[in-house]
């Protein structure tokens, strides 16, 4: 996965998560947005709202792959 697009998850999870439990949301939201302005800068052809949809989509993926378990069998 690219690492941008990955920085850019991790922060979308963190605000997400930070959402649901009432704490420092609006902190952790102002980095998920600079994130997304670094892209927007970088690639002027590409809308936000665009770029929002990216990143919804790429999310449910990105979470479950988070949570798979590892293929490495435990050490006997």
């Amino acid at each position: 996965m690219n690492a941008e697009l990955e920085a850019i998850l991790k922060s979308y999870d963190a605000f997400r998560e930070a959402r649901q439990s009432g704490t420092q949301a609006d902190d952790l939201y102002a980095i998920y947005d600079s994130r997304l302005d670094d892209v927007l800068q970088r690639r002027p052809s590409l809308s936000k709202e665009t770029l929002q949809r990216l990143v919804d989509a790429a999310y449910g993926p990105w979470c479950r792959a988070q949570n798979k378990p590892s293929a490495m069998p435990p050490r006997a």
